[in-house]
């Protein structure tokens, strides 16, 4: 991580808890400038061949129209963290379920680490949540943000 991409992090943190649209309108005042200079930056940055820094500079490059997404409205977040943090325990568990040799077993066990995660990103005990599902009736919808 650069310098550059470093002020940019710090300057949003600054920014977590404004309103939307405030939050929108500082992005474009103060993190705007600076994710322009760090891509003008990328575009002097003299690369080649296959290493890591070339692969690095030419994907950021390439991704520039995505990177400035979250500059289009205050609600989006300026990056996916909290998506990538919710599935990495499912990715790593992909390891235990490859030799799952019923399709339908890696189904359920996708859809119930679904509901879990979605539980636990919504503030509840994960077990909690599952086990006052499971006492439910069959076909009661019990949503993880309503309990």
């Amino acid at each position: 991580m650069t310098l550059r991409s470093l002020r940019i992090y710090r300057e949003e943190s600054l920014l977590k808890d404004l309103p939307a649209e405030e939050r929108y309108q500082e992005r474009l005042a103060k993190i705007k400038p600076l994710l322009d200079e760090l891509f003008a930056w990328l575009e002097t940055v003299p690369v080649s061949g296959k290493g890591n820094l070339s692969k690095a500079v030419n994907y950021a490059l390439h991704k520039k129209p995505y990177l400035y997404t979250f500059l289009e409205d205050g609600n989006v977040p300026i990056d996916n963290n909290r998506a990538e943090n919710a599935i990495r325990p499912f990715a790593v568990g992909r390891k235990n379920w490859l030799f799952s040799n019923i399709a339908n077993g890696a189904k359920c066990s996708a859809a119930l680490y679904s509901i879990a995660a979605t539980a636990q990103a919504n503030g509840l005990d994960a077990e909690r949540y599952l086990t006052d599902l499971f006492s439910q009736p069959a076909g009661t919808i019990l949503l993880p943000f309503v309990l």
